[in-house]
């Protein structure tokens, strides 16, 4: 990505297994750019440096004075600069990331389609879709991932490193961000060399908080909200010039409060009338959790006499707390239905690669081997109403709480083992001087294993025998010949049926062994033009539903087929006018077998009950798509750039049977009310199938970034205006709503130190107030008895002004 000061002084020691160097220095360097013409931009996507315009694939990189510019405080605001990228942290444990028209969502418990690397190692989105600082550099890797590093990605991957200390400057910064929508960010960062040249240590510290979604509830005080205390330690030791060596611990803890907002009438008792932009929700308390975090990578790097020997280790111990409220539409008054969930997982890495560093060689090449094991815990309880639970179950009263006995507790555990090891080669053959063959493979063994168990307490469900007339014990205990009626009339027409239900469990196991590949051809026609070819293959295993708390018969709700995909991409890069404008594009296709889709809010029959209640459920189908990417930047004078990036992409299943909410039977899904549903409906399934053509993802087809910059002297500093202004073309979510296109503008005014010791800066984000509706759905029944009178819906964030403040010292 295109700007003033040369990317390569942030990247410059990335070579050394993903490092990144200081970027302190980047307004220092800026006099030094040569005038009136485009920066090089360097990224490590092939895990050597490289220019941009000389890799094989589609890459945006992000800068740390980008993150520092543009107000980046969270991982999921990366978005706003990397057109077709996709970053939606609102749910706890629903952290989803979308590239090139393909889909992920964490729920599907599946390996990532866009996997996340920090510090070359990958994390889980959860832990991720956190407030960000003090970091080198981050690059969008688009197209398929995992031949070089981690695990295989069909749609990508996203890169940060965190920034290393500097073993010879002392310096250090602080910065505070404060917004009139309640943003508070406070950053700090000390790097203090130890030993000259040879051992240096940083330390980095984030407080950070927000109000989330800027949801209120208009029947208690809860708000949603957003909680993150962060800080690192990072130590490095180079005690010859040809060995270096990070070591990075950091700990975060976070806490959220996530409120829904809904629309609509409402039922007269469970709310007042919503309607339009109110952020008003109808919650009885909060719902919201914590998340604790620690990880620590260590990388090493040795050069060896026309070799590096790279090694990257890391452990991660992340742990999850969720106490979420399911009766989103308050449809039961004095009921908290709340699933809990608490989840933890560990995470244990190392990589070894040996890569050709050789002057002048036919082939460069790099080797390695790979090796993970993760373990994870979750564990969840919820309580769910059987008939009786509101009284009589022909007049149920919304008004509570419910009979106890009547409510059925079910808790679960699920447990996962799995373990990666991969071998894996990439040469990169120079035919020619103008001609590169590129070939990459990895080898993986893939062994896993999951058991679930779900627990069922003693409950009484009231059973219709002849309801609304009575047929008093006697007819009720002549019932217990045939099961384990209790001989009571609870209702008229009505008998207690006691449930005991037995544990169940499902263990399963899996061993996968797969070749993923991957081959370009890119030929350099001059020295500022280079057409590529890429063709890669991709897998990943199969996801698994995690979370259902009713029994499912047909398995392959709950684990599919793993997933293949081929992709096929052409670009160009290219440079003119005398490297005052950057123009590349590049087309793609992308063909999947047994895409992981993750389908939520599906109704689902429990055939124990006869209830229906909805649930998420992971589950695969076959898909293809097609996109096209364009990027131009142009450096109009030596103190005005400007810079275009435009994605498109449709992603959609080939007429794929898939589970869907189908309220009106008409064979496509929709966001009806659930309530218009019976168990005969479901024809013996224990969801409702739809044939379906629907996009895989919800990123609007098309997506276009402009940003713009001019600098100018001011009272002996330099100040500086920045404009970026995001266009979303209009996007249908699964259900048939479609959302208007819609346009975001940020402003950005502010004044800095020539010399980037100081810089205080105004902002405003989403600057005209955009208020397009993004989401709704349809008013809502819940427990197959109350229409609420209430849907969900959001809208685009209102706009948000704000000013930052930052002071740096020595190298920063």
């Amino acid at each position: 990505m295109f700007r003033k000061a040369p990317l390569a002084v942030a990247v410059s020691t990335m070579i050394a297994g993903g490092f990144t160097g200081a970027t302190a220095a980047q307004n220092a360097e800026r006099s030094a750019a040569s005038p009136g013409v485009l920066e090089e931009v360097m990224v490590t996507a092939t895990r050597r440096e490289a220019s941009l315009q000389e890799v094989p694939m589609t890459v945006t990189a992000i800068t740390a004075e980008d993150v520092q510019t543009y107000n980046i405080f969270r991982f999921d605001d990366l978005q706003q600069l990397s057109p077709g990228l996709a970053l939606d942290s609102q749910g706890a444990f629903g952290s989803a990331a979308s590239l090139r028209g393909v889909g992920f969502d964490s729920n599907s418990s599946a390996d990532p389609a866009v996997d996340i690397y920090i510090n070359e190692t990958p994390v889980d989105a959860n832990y991720a879709f956190q407030s960000i600082y003090d970091i080198g550099q981050v690059e969008v890797l688009r197209g398929p991932q995992g031949i070089l590093r981690g695990r295989p990605s069909p749609a990508g991957a996203i890169t940060l490193t965190t920034r290393r200390p500097d073993l010879d400057a002392l310096g250090g910064s602080i910065s505070g961000a404060f917004g009139n929508e309640g943003t508070v960010n406070g950053q700090a960062t000390l790097n203090l060399p130890i030993i000259e040249n040879k051992l240096a240590l940083r330390l980095a510290g984030l407080y950070d908080e927000d109000e989330g979604n800027h949801v209120e509830s208009v029947n208690s005080n809860a708000s949603s909200e957003r909680e993150t205390t962060s800080w690192r330690t990072s130590l490095r030791w180079a005690p010859t010039d040809n060995l270096d060596a990070v070591l990075v611990h950091q700990s975060l803890d976070s806490d959220r409060v996530n409120l829904s907002a809904v629309n609509g009438p409402g039922a007269g008792y469970n709310g007042p009338p919503i309607d339009g932009r109110a952020n008003l929700g109808v919650y009885e308390s909060g719902t919201g959790g914590n998340q604790e975090a620690q990880i620590t990578t260590w990388n090493l790097a040795w050069d060896l006499p026309s070799h590096r020997l790279i090694y990257s280790g890391a452990y991660q111990d992340n742990a999850f707390s969720y106490d979420q409220e399911l009766d989103v539409y308050n449809g039961a008054l004095n009921y908290l239905q709340n699933q809990v969930t608490e989840s933890s997982f560990e995470v244990d890495s190392h990589e070894l690669r040996l890569e050709s560093t050789a002057p002048d060689l036919f082939a460069d090449y790099q080797v390695g081997v790979w090796y993970q094991k993760t373990k994870t815990q979750t564990t969840f309880a919820q309580d769910n109403a059987n008939p009786g639970a509101f009284g009589y179950p022909l007049e149920p009263d919304p008004v509570g709480p419910p009979d106890s006995t009547y409510l059925l507790g079910v808790s679960g555990e699920v447990t996962t083992d799995v373990e990666n090891i991969a071998v894996y080669s990439s040469t990169v053959l120079h035919l020619t001087d103008s001609t590169d063959l590129s070939i990459g493979v990895r080898y993986l063994e893939n062994d896993s294993e999951r058991n679930e168990v779900l627990n069922f307490a003693d409950a009484l469900i009231a059973v219709g025998i002849s309801p609304g007339v009575s047929i008093g014990d006697a007819g009720c205990t002549g019932l217990q010949a045939f099961a384990p009626f209790t001989g009571v009339e609870s209702f008229p027409g009505y008998c207690d049926l006691a449930l005991d239900l037995p544990q169940f469990t499902a263990p399963d196991s899996d061993k996968a062994k797969e070749w993923v590949y991957q081959a370009s051809l890119q030929q350099q026609f001059s020295d500022d033009v280079m057409a590529y070819f890429t063709y890669a293959h991709s897998w990943r295993p199969a996801g698994v539903t995690v979370g259902v708390t009713t029994p499912v018969e047909d398995r392959t709700l709950i684990k599919g087929e793993d997933e293949e995909s081929d992709s096929y991409e052409l670009g160009l890069r290219s440079e003119w006018l005398d490297s005052r404008l950057r123009l590349n594009v590049s087309i793609y296709h992308q063909q999947f077998d047994n895409y992981i889709g993750r389908f939520n809010d599906i109704p689902v029959l429990d055939m124990t009950t006869d209830q229906i209640m909805t649930a998420g459920f992971t589950y695969p189908g076959d898909a293809t798509v097609d996109g096209a990417e364009l990027d131009v930047a142009f450096e109009a004078t030596d103190n005005w750039w400007l810079q275009l990036t435009t994605a498109y992409a449709d992603g959609r299943y080939d007429d794929a049977d898939v589970p869907c909410r189908d309220t009106n039977l008409d064979g496509n899904p929709d966001d009806g009310d659930v309530g218009n549903l019976t168990p005969g409906d479901f024809v013996g399934n224990d969801v409702i199938f739809c044939s379906v053509d629907s996009r895989i993802s919800t990123v609007p087809e098309w997506v276009t970034t402009l940003q713009s910059e001019v600098t100018f002297p001011l009272v002996s500093q330099e100040g500086y205006a920045r404009v970026l202004y995001n266009y979303y073309s209009e996007e249908q979510n699964d259900g048939g709503f479609e959302a208007n296109a819609y346009g975001l503008l940020n402003l950005y005014l502010g004044l800095r130190d020539p010399a980037g010791e100081w810089e205080v800066a105004l902002w405003a984000r989403n600057a005209l107030d955009e208020d397009t509706q993004l989401d709704r759905t349809d008013p809502q029944t819940v427990y197959d008895a109350f229409p609420t009178g209430y849907g969900t819906v959001s809208y685009v964030p209102e706009r948000e002004i704000g000013v930052t403040m930052r002071v740096l010292f020595g190298g920063g």
